[in-house]
């Protein structure tokens, strides 16, 4: 082989030509690297070549033949080349070609160590390593390091001997490099470390964690970028494995990364940084940081500190300083540890900050206040009394960029805590109506623009929850003077006002008809643009808004405009805009819904825009990559630094010299393409469309659900959640649809009463297996939400069916079991088993996994009917320790767990009354006014249910007596549950019941205003008392005709139609 030739080749690949590069390239492809010698021509020139550019190029080369070619090298060269490599590594004094020659001897070494070759190698490096001479140390510093990066497996038993040289080594007193590199060699060796049977190697590498410290501290002192991101990688590193490694100085490294976030003195990357560390330790370690008195309030109130440091002018979107990286570790503490130890701490703080002289606290705790919403939305809705009046004054701020925050605040809070803000609407509307004429003074001032925007995102996610009568109280005024914004020239303007639209015409229905016409032919023209950034933005808003009139208005209405509407969104798919191409399928999904599939040969475009979508390749996904490991990767595949990573299903057609699939070296990066993030979209949004359309898609559910099943699978949690819940939601249109074509309706219990027909069948068995695949074992939070939602779902809408699927049952059961106490993957720290967790309370999100799983008991519950007795002795333990939970939330929904299922077994529940009175009867005097509540529904059903009146009939006396009080409190329904429990306490025993006391205040209470559930059995119970020609009820007939009256008038759900001929019958009877 000419190896002159092959220098030269590598020399051309450095000229800034493209067209040389390629054809180089392309030569050293063809003739060179298919060929052993070449790895011997690279090894040469890293050895020889004068030029640094050279000898790093043929690094990366002779890496990526290592694997292909060493092997076929004759034994007699290797020794001479092995040498050469050590020699040459030694003298070279470019560090990038160091660690470039580095990673070469550790390809050649993870093959040689195989064979039981280069057995000098190790005592070679350690006697670099331990050399006087601080180059020889850097040296065989980072060799270790390459080594155990390449195979670390190799050196499973030799962890006593590394370790005895990492603890002088990471205090080396003359080289950082040194230091570095050792602590990059402990973060490989961490995999090794078993945590369970190697003690020593746990407490040895614990006493490291203060030595890695003062490196990091060393780094930051003296400026090092690279070394600062190296270290903070590595600390970063021991969150993926067990916390044991780190537990003992967890507290303390916690504790120094907000001490440096905190420094204003340090550089603003290292306080991001240490930022981002401290939001994964939430993410990662939330229940040690739970576990670590008031650290969650520290971590709160530091980052409230550094939040005010945001500047006026900060850039949003191309700026990430520390006080934009404090906002997201704020929203990671909100989402990821209990409300009390992050939102409290918030509010109490609150008042001081909102109040305070400086402008730039106003404005850190109202952004804050919003960013905790999404994360803590049931505990903020409790809280909205106590903030809302600071928050109306920072919107009317003589600051305008107080009132900008205030508004972004409210556009967040809005968003998940619109229906709790309904008593403030008159204020909240005219501080809006005040920010918006005064920005409107000067629209073109920059200022002025973002307020008119962040007041139509204000309109925009409050107009839902305010409701529609709040809403068209203000409609016209706003839909006028927002209306003016779809005419002016700033894009940006018009797509806010697009938005706010939308969000108006969905919430006041019908009250939004004067102004469709004219709204919708002002919004037209801007859905024909077809090029430019600002342009296709502005298309996919009023795209979006559209959908939302179409929700608004209703199907005959929008008519007119749906047709062409649908053609300008099939030709919007070819624009080659993802954010469009998302935008025009969740107007499908809309359009669907408000048509029911009824919309004629579009419906079948619809169907292959989104299989379309769920067929594209997904292609590479770029990562940024530190300079010194770009020689890892070959440079077809390294453009600018960044590595471009092929998807799995990709395939590599120009390099067949390959017999390995190269891909398979880059798995271990995790990334989501493009591609992902649609098909993320696509597949909800096939669901919406199946079940909207029911009987309408029945040609196309074969294809879709052969395309979605695979995606429960994919490595993309937001992939894998939407595909498990669109295959679900198809298994519930395909029954419902038989159903309704056959005639015959479920009914509880198993074996099944009939057979479902063999498509169903098949795709129960489609859904269970990929459900069960997946669900036992998944780590994603949000996935494992999905699949309970999706399973207690179809269980109440398809009923037992499902259930008869392989394991099904089975599994169901045992993964509520880990769920409810709290022991399923998704609930853990990652690397963390079972008895390592600790509770200290939940997360709102944390707490919806196991919300949505007692959903899932009660799907069983209603699916089996009676038959759950035998289930609720597995879960009988589990559910009364939660109805003594020290949160409320869980007492609450554990009592309304207990209800359900008391209703639906029956009978059955005669076994669990004594176990399951006690707890009961304690609740019904909580504290907190929902648990009372929903108690009062569960001893009425008890008491209705059960046949063991020795049980319950000796605690009457006592169940009156605590409902007394529960009829006069008008709230959390407390009223309405109150009379049903009286009532089934009637039906069940009249004669234990003192009726001439209780019934007349029952009757005061008529007809019950919020649960309409409760209207059977108080009917029911009345109907009864009529029949035993009760006195009580009989001297109360002139009222209760009057209540009558107004049960059988609108709304309609008041009563169902047995309880509706129940009453009819009565007024028939008492009018004769």
């Amino acid at each position: 082989m000419d190896h002159q030739k092959l220098v030269e080749l590598l020399q051309a690949c450095q000229i800034p030509d493209t067209q040389k590069v390629k054809a180089a390239t392309a030569e050293l492809r063809k003739n060179f690297y298919p060929h052993p010698e070449s790895l011997l021509g690279l090894l040469h020139a890293i050895v020889s070549n004068p030029e640094a550019t050279v000898r790093m190029l043929a690094a990366v080369q002779a890496l990526r033949l290592v694997p292909k070619h060493w092997e076929n090298i004759a034994a007699d060269q290797k020794p001479a080349v092995r040498n050469e490599l050590l020699q040459a590594i030694v003298r070279e004094q470019d560090a990038k070609c160091r660690h470039g020659q580095s990673r070469v001897i550790a390809a050649l070494a993870t093959i040689d160590f195989e064979e039981k070759q280069w057995a000098d190698l190790l005592p070679a490096v350690m006697q670099l390593t331990t050399s006087d001479n601080v180059a020889h140390r850097e040296v065989g510093s980072y060799i270790i390091y390459s080594l155990l990066e390449a195979n670390p497996t190799y050196f499973e038993d030799e962890l006593s001997k590394l370790f005895e040289l990492f603890s002088k080594t990471i205090r080396d007193p003359q080289s950082r490099d040194v230091r570095v590199n050792t602590m990059m060699s402990i973060s490989s060796v961490l995999m090794l470390v078993d945590v369970d049977e190697d003690e020593q190697a746990v407490n040895t590498i614990q006493e490291f964690i203060p030595a890695m410290v003062e490196v990091l501290k060393d780094a930051v002192d003296s400026g090092d970028d690279e070394r600062i991101q190296q270290t903070f990688e590595v600390f970063q590193s021991f969150l993926a494995y067990e916390s044991a490694l780190i537990s003992r100085y967890f507290k303390d490294l916690v504790q120094f990364m907000i001490d440096l976030a905190s420094n204003t003195n340090a550089e603003d990357d290292v306080r991001n940084q240490a930022l981002s560390f401290l939001a994964q330790c939430t993410r990662y370690r939330r229940m040690k940081i739970q576990a670590i008195p008031d650290m969650g309030s520290q971590l709160m109130k530091k980052s409230l500190i550094i939040l005010s440091e945001l500047d006026d002018d900060e850039d949003e979107e191309d700026q990430m300083s520390p006080a934009r990286t404090a906002l997201s570790l704020i929203d990671q503490l909100a989402s990821d540890l209990p409300p009390r130890q992050v939102i409290v701490p918030l509010l109490d703080e609150f008042p001081k900050y909102a109040t305070s002289q400086d402008p730039k606290q106003r404005k850190a705790c109202v952004l804050a206040l919003g960013t905790c919403a999404e994360g803590a939305p049931e505990f903020m809705s409790t809280q909205i009394k106590s903030v809302m009046p600071m928050v109306l004054n920072l919107l009317k701020d003589p600051e305008q960029r107080v009132r900008y925050s205030a508004l972004l605040g409210l556009i967040r809070l809005g968003e998940d805590l619109s229906d709790t803000m309904s008593d403030y609407h008159d204020d909240i509307m005219n501080a809006l109506v005040l920010n918006l004429d005064a920005a409107s003074s000067n629209e073109s001032d920059k200022q002025n623009a973002e307020i008119i925007r962040s007041v139509c995102g204000a309109v925009d996610s409050l107009a839902n929850g305010l409701g529609s009568d709040i809403m068209a109280k203000y409609g016209e005024s706003m839909i006028q003077r927002i209306g003016t914004f779809l005419l002016h020239p700033d894009p940006k303007i018009k797509s806010s006002a697009a938005g706010a639209l939308g969000a108006i015409a969905a919430s006041i229905k019908s009250a939004f008809n004067p102004y469709l016409k004219q709204t919708m032919e002002a919004m037209s023209t801007y859905l024909m643009a077809e090029a430019g950034e600002d342009e296709l933005s502005l298309r996919c808003s009023v795209c979006d808004a559209m959908g939302r009139i179409a929700v608004g208005v209703g199907a005959q209405e929008f008519s007119p405009y749906v047709m062409p509407l649908l053609v300008a969104s099939e030709k919007a798919l070819h624009l080659g805009n993802p954010r469009l191409r998302e935008t025009t399928f969740i107007l499908w999904s809309q359009l669907a819904t408000v048509y029911e599939g009824d919309l004629g040969e579009s419906l079948a475009g619809i169907f292959k825009g989104l299989f379309d979508s769920l067929e594209l390749e997904e292609e590479e996904v770029e990562f940024d990559l530190p300079e010194d490991q770009q020689g890892l990767v070959d440079e077809e595949i390294l453009v600018n630094g960044k590595v471009k990573v092929k998807s799995a299903d990709q395939g590599d057609d120009e390099d067949e010299m390959d017999d390995d699939n190269d891909d398979d070296d880059w798995d271990d990066l995790v990334g989501v393409s493009a591609q992902a993030l649609e098909k993320e979209i696509a597949l909800e949004v096939l669901g919406d469309v199946i079940y909207a359309s029911k009987e309408k898609s029945t040609p196309y559910i074969e294809r879709a659900v052969e395309l979605v099943a695979p995606f429960a699978e994919h490595s993309y949690e937001g992939c894998r959640k939407t595909a498990l819940g669109t295959l679900w939601r198809t298994y519930a249109c395909v029954w419902e649809v038989m159903e309704k074509q056959t005639g015959n309706k479920w009914e509880q219990g198993l074996p099944l009463k009939f057979e479902p027909l063999p498509q169903i069948a098949k795709l129960g068995e489609i859904v269970s297996t990929a459900t069960l695949h997946i669900w036992p074992e998944e780590s994603d939070r949000d996935t494992v939400t999905e699949i309970n939602k999706s399973v207690a779902s179809a269980l109440k809408t398809c009923g037992p069916a499902i259930l008869g699927q392989k394991d099904m049952m089975a599994q169901v059961i045992t993964v509520l079991g880990s769920i409810i106490t709290r022991n399923h993957p998704s609930q853990m720290d990652l690397g963390e088993e079972e008895e390592d967790q600790e509770q200290h309370g939940s997360s709102e999100w944390d707490w919806l996994v196991v919300d949505t799983a007692l959903d899932v008991l009660i799907g069983l519950a209603a699916a089996l009917g009676s038959q759950f007795a035998e289930v609720w002795k597995i879960f009988e333990k589990p559910i009364i320790k939660l109805l003594s939970s020290g949160e409320a939330v869980e007492r609450s929904t554990a009592v309304g767990v207990v209800a359900e299922c008391i209703s639906y077994m029956g009978s059955d529940v005669t076994p669990y009354t004594s176990a399951l009175l006690k707890p009961l009867l304690h609740r019904l005097s909580d504290e907190d006014k929902e648990t009372k509540s929903n108690a009062a529904y569960a001893v009425g059903q008890l008491v209705l249910n059960s046949e063991d009146p020795k049980t319950y009939l000796p605690a009457y006396i006592e169940i009156l007596g605590k409902l007394e009080p529960l009829l006069q409190i008008k709230d959390a329904r407390l009223q309405d549950n109150a009379a049903g429990c009286l009532c089934r306490m009637i039906l069940s025993h009249p004669d234990q019941v003192p009726i001439a006391d209780v019934v007349p205040a029952l009757v005061d209470l008529l007809p019950l205003r919020e649960d309409y559930e409760e209207n059977k059995p108080v009917y029911q119970c009345l109907h009864k008392l009529y029949a035993l020609s009760n006195p009580t009820v009989l001297g109360l007939t002139p009222k209760l005709l009057n209540v009558f009256q107004q049960v059988l008038g609108p709304p309609e759900e008041q009563l169902e139609p047995e309880t509706r001929e129940m009453v009819q019958e009565m007024v028939r009877i008492l009018t004769k």
